[in-house]
């Protein structure tokens, strides 16, 4: 048996994982080092360290866990590779075992407690949680700054700033529901960064749903992926007890993208030793559907002129089955002009992960707006909105003749979603 850590609420216990729920032991000791993730790690393409490549950190996870790793002596080296992964999950795509080293990341992060971002951002993301209508003031205040470009002030400005919308779109302001037959929690991107987003879910769902929409309500994803594991657990069991006490806790709760689905995904782990709330995640997780569940089974084809380039990245890594969902409706509405790339060649740490790492992910940047030019794409498709607002403004900087569209927008190039569709 492994000389694991003391266990601690600031860790976590179990993973769920594709094989099912184990031990974080168990789960990164399943990893038999056969390197086929280094062939589509981007950091491991740059670096050429096996410490840097996915088996890498899985066994530097590993060997802290058995004991044979010192966290202390070795927290500087074990720093460098935890933080120099992009989060991106490409690794567990074409794991055969599907691997979920991005969750092994996290854990040894946590395990570092070290803080991945600046104390002034985690203090203004808090009032999410806090003073939510405070928050909402601030952020269309501060929205309102950048388009006047009178927004100076802390160093990580100038990064979003880089990534904020150029466009305004209006509020997303949804009416109200008194019968729901769908929760719709959308993304904080989507609600506040690109409120267009949020409104072409909410009318893909209105077309076979009463939809419900929950408006800024933190989910816990910024908690957990910045280390803050007890307020992520706090956040979730406030979601799990709204979504029990609406339509008698058996409605559908709609996710717009795949970073906080794979989260939510995490939900029993995070309770693993409270069994009354590892049921209610169990079935809460049972509930969460994606934007491409929306989509109607038979689609017509749809003209376009210019190949169209899927790009899976999200921040915690696309779950393959929706990443398979989603290749298959492009396939089915683009035909032969839907480019499918290799996963290095279109690798993007989305919106965000660069407040932690600016360096590491600049090659990265260039690498994935080489693909878009090298195809001549003039279409980008992506499922989280992390990635959408990443993509946009390297586009607008390097390749301005194409565009980032969300897989909700897709609907717009189908025709049968324009009539009410039957239950």
């Amino acid at each position: 048996m492994a000389k694991s850590a003391a266990h601690s609420n600031k860790t976590l216990r179990s993973l769920c994982t594709a094989l099912g729920k184990r031990s974080v032991y168990n789960s990164v000791a399943h990893c038999n080092r056969c390197g086929l993730c280094a062939a589509v790690c981007p950091v491991y393409a740059k670096i050429r360290q096996e410490s840097f490549s996915p088996r890498g950190r899985n066994q530097a996870l590993r060997l802290v866990l058995e004991g044979k790793l010192n966290l202390r002596k070795n927290k500087a080296q074990l720093k460098q590779i935890a933080y120099s992964c992009t989060l991106c999950g490409q690794c567990s795509q074409v794991c055969p075992g599907q691997i979920p080293t991005v969750q092994h990341v996290l854990e040894l992060r946590r395990r570092l407690s070290g803080a991945a971002l600046p104390s002034s951002l985690f203090k203004l993301m808090r009032l999410r949680e806090t003073s939510p209508r405070l928050f909402a003031e601030i952020v269309r205040g501060g929205l309102a700054l950048h388009r006047a470009k009178l927004l100076p002030g802390f160093s990580w400005l100038k990064f979003l700033k880089e990534r904020l919308p150029r466009t305004h779109y209006p509020a997303f302001n949804p009416p109200a529901q008194q019968r729901p037959t769908l929760i719709y929690l959308p993304s904080f991107e989507a609600q506040f960064l690109r409120p267009d987003i949020a409104q072409q879910v909410y009318t893909l769902a209105a077309h076979k749903y009463h939809p419900a929409v929950w408006l800024n309500t933190p989910s816990g994803l910024f908690e957990y992926v910045y280390g803050d594991l007890p307020r992520a657990r706090k956040l979730v069991r406030c979601l799990l007890t709204r979504h029990a006490r609406t339509g008698n806790g058996k409605l559908p709760l709609l996710i717009d993208s795949t970073e906080l689905y794979e989260f939510l995904q995490q939900a029993p782990a995070l309770f693993d030793g409270f069994d009354t709330w590892q049921r209610k995640a169990e079935h809460f997780v049972s509930c969460l559907r994606f934007v491409t569940d929306l989509f109607p089974k038979k689609l017509s084809a749809a003209s376009t002129p210019s190949p169209v380039l899927f790009m899976s990245t999200s921040l915690l890594g696309a779950p393959a089955p929706l990443v398979a969902q989603t290749q298959e409706i492009l396939h089915t509405l683009f035909k032969k002009n839907f480019v499918q790339c290799e996963y290095t060649s279109a690798c993007l740490p989305p919106f965000g992960y660069g407040l932690g790492n600016t360096q590491a992910v600049q090659g990265l940047h260039l690498s994935a707006v080489g693909t878009v030019a090298r195809h001549q794409t003039r279409t980008v498709v992506v499922c989280s909105v992390g990635t959408a607002l990443e993509m946009e403004a390297l586009l607008h900087r390097f390749y301005p003749s194409a565009q980032v569209r969300h897989v909700a927008h897709l609907t717009d190039n189908v025709c049968n979603l324009t009539t009410k569709a039957t239950s």
